[in-house]
């Protein structure tokens, strides 16, 4: 209710300016010993039915914080404090990019969307791996490995960064996400074609296996990818013997994302960057679904796009998601987002006769 009264104060800032403000400040708030401990039993949610373990890591609850809020893993406490049951740092990348143009995000308040033109912004792998080094916290964490977003990272250049962030982070995070889908680099995404993924795979599973990197690993991909493509990339996941898919945080076509859009007249086609929010949900749940029922529930899915509300989580869940990630529906819904989500979670699973969240992953292809 609070944050209903204060968000239109916020609203009147652009989210390039108060994303900063509100996530430090906030970070510093649940650094604070009494305060954040405070905080931490209020937002929490801690039942025995929402902790789950997924490839060998237990999370607390199965609702995290999406890559793309903490780039460079300064904001670790806050997603704690705030109820999260794991988050994922990054997207990291080899080198600095100070992002794209400005604005980097816009808001449509009334299509609960975002349009998202970071272009991968990021301080550099070195720089984010010593502060995550010196950073500790209970919570689980993964870490998202991506390419610089520069001119002359290309090809086996970009390869290399890849390689370069996976190999450097090896020892922080309990998983890996490595990145194919964000539709703001000079390139476009040009490793979601299977033809250059393999080569990607290939060197990320050398190095792998070089330097006994054990951590699950998962690739993350766009939810309004074709189906043709999509069943490419399920056969090199499993070839390269990778855990499973990230589904799916931006919908890179705009055109087709401004027509699944409440209110188009709030968006403009020419606006650079991908959709977020509201528009993304269903794609992303059927993505998940597909996924989910052309592996027999054999490969991990860690579901996104979309989700404010509980039933938004339950519903993925329920269609194939082991575990759940959210930006968006938390910036629109407030600090009590991630409690609402997960005590709405309990009910749900005490509705459908579950005595544990890993029961329900998959069960509407059991009907």
């Amino acid at each position: 209710m609070l944050y209903r009264l204060i968000r239109p104060i916020l609203y009147r800032f652009q989210p390039d300016t108060i994303h900063p403000i509100v996530a430090g400040g906030s970070e510093l708030v649940a650094r604070t010993p009494i305060l954040g401990r405070v905080l931490r039993r209020y937002f929490r949610v801690d039942d025995a039915a929402l902790r789950t373990t997924v490839d060998g890591v237990t999370y607390p609850n199965p609702v995290g914080l999406s890559a793309g809020f903490d780039k460079d893993g300064q904001n670790l406490h806050f997603a704690e404090t705030f109820g999260f049951g794991f988050e994922e740092v990054g997207s990291i990348t080899g080198r600095e990019y100070q992002g794209n143009p400005k604005p980097w995000a816009r808001r449509m308040v009334r299509n609960e969307s975002l349009v998202v033109n970071y272009g991968l912004k990021s301080q550099g792998v070195e720089r984010v791996a010593q502060r995550l080094e010196r950073t500790h916290v209970a919570m689980p964490y993964g870490v998202s490995v991506a390419k610089s977003n520069l001119p002359d990272c290309c090809g086996d250049v970009a390869i290399a960064d890849y390689v370069k962030v996976y190999v450097r982070t090896k020892d922080l995070g309990r998983y890996a996400t490595i990145n194919l889908s964000c539709p703001n680099t000079t390139d476009g995404t040009p490793f979601s074609e299977p033809e250059t993924l393999e080569p990607l795979l290939k060197a990320l599973t050398e190095a792998r296996e070089q330097h006994g990197i054990r951590k699950p690993t998962y690739l993350k991909i766009n939810p309004d990818i074709q189906r043709e493509k999509l069943d490419r990339i399920i056969d090199l996941v499993q070839h390269y013997r990778l855990q499973g898919l990230v589904i799916g945080n931006l919908i890179k076509d705009k055109a087709r994302a401004h027509a699944l859009l409440d209110y188009p007249d709030d968006h403009d086609l020419n606006w650079p960057g991908g959709i977020s929010g509201k528009p993304v949900r269903n794609l992303s749940t059927e993505a998940i679904r597909y996924v989910y029922s052309k592996t027999h529930g054999k490969m991990t899915i860690i579901g996104t796009g979309g989700i404010f509300t509980g039933d938004h989580a339950y519903e993925k869940i329920r269609a194939g998601a082991s575990l759940v990630q959210l930006i968006t529906g938390f910036i629109f819904g407030g600090p009590t987002t991630i409690r609402n989500i997960n005590k709405r979670l309990l009910k749900l699973l005490r509705r459908d006769g579950f005595t544990n969240v890993s029961q329900a992953v998959g069960t509407d292809h059991k009907k």
